[in-house]
């Protein structure tokens, strides 16, 4: 159930362990943001998590918002995705705790003998959750996020499998923020040329009435303000129409 109006990608997972570590950081740093969005880099990472990590079955990225708030953007399966929302309503968990601290791995090797981070644990279990591995994703030593890796079994992660948890999260935190800023460059660049089509149209619109009413430019902007604000509309879409209209006016066989 998504109440936050956020798009997250459900991933299919494959058998673990059919790609080796030295594949799997070659394959990340290979993510380069023009080829992806960050969404696309997300469900690129969890899917090399769960098929690189021994152990790990299911797995989801929580980023951590300004103001420390936590949020699921990608995940595999059921599993994990109910326990990521465990762990945000009771206010406390493992991967919360990797996510906000930046210090891990965090591990829960058995949740029936947890006693941290109650009830938690208990309410796992029932989910159906054995073990679970969370791992911080930070950059320069910026805590933005944990990697979760989820298991149904008890001691799904041995001491070898956490270490290549930790290396392919550490490349993986690299990623996301690369991600994240080739995002933010997209969508600026994405508002700037509106921004410039938006002007062009409205130019062209004050044009028009400067012609027809014989105003200056002001009085022409002023028009258009004012019927944007009697109609509710923005003044782009005015201008719009206005154009629209005198080309439809001005093209053969419109009389």
């Amino acid at each position: 159930m998504l109440h936050d109006g956020l798009v997250r990608v459900v991933v299919p997972v494959t058998d673990p362990g059919d790609l080796d570590l030295q594949h799997s950081l070659a394959e990340l740093v290979g993510l380069l943001p023009p080829e992806e969005t960050f969404e696309q880099t997300l469900h690129r990472i969890v899917l090399l998590a769960c098929r690189t990590v021994v152990g790990c079955e299911s797995a989801s990225v929580t980023l951590v918002e300004d103001g420390r708030g936590a949020r699921t953007v990608v995940h595999t399966d059921d599993l994990s995705i109910r326990l990521d929302e465990a762990q945000y309503r009771l206010g406390l968990g493992p991967s919360l705790t990797a996510a906000r601290s930046g210090e891990g791995p965090v591990a829960i090797p058995s949740m029936r003998a947890e006693s941290r981070w109650q009830p938690f644990p208990r309410e796992a279990v029932t989910i159906g959750a054995g073990s679970l591995l969370s791992l911080p994703l930070a950059v320069r030593d910026e805590p933005t996020g944990a990697l979760n890796l989820y298991s149904p079994a008890d001691d799904a992660y041995t001491e070898d499998s956490r270490a290549t948890a930790t290396l392919f999260a550490a490349q993986a935190a690299v990623a996301i923020a690369n991600a994240r800023v080739y995002e933010a460059s997209r969508r600026l660049a994405e508002q700037m040329e509106e921004a410039m089509r938006s002007r062009a149209v409205i130019e062209q619109a004050k044009g028009i009435l400067m012609a027809e009413r014989g105003c200056d430019q002001g009085t022409a902007f002023d028009l258009l303000r004012m019927a944007s604000q009697r109609e509710n509309v923005k003044l782009r879409e005015i201008a719009q129409r206005l154009v629209d209209s005198k080309t439809q006016a001005a093209s053969p066989g419109s009389a």
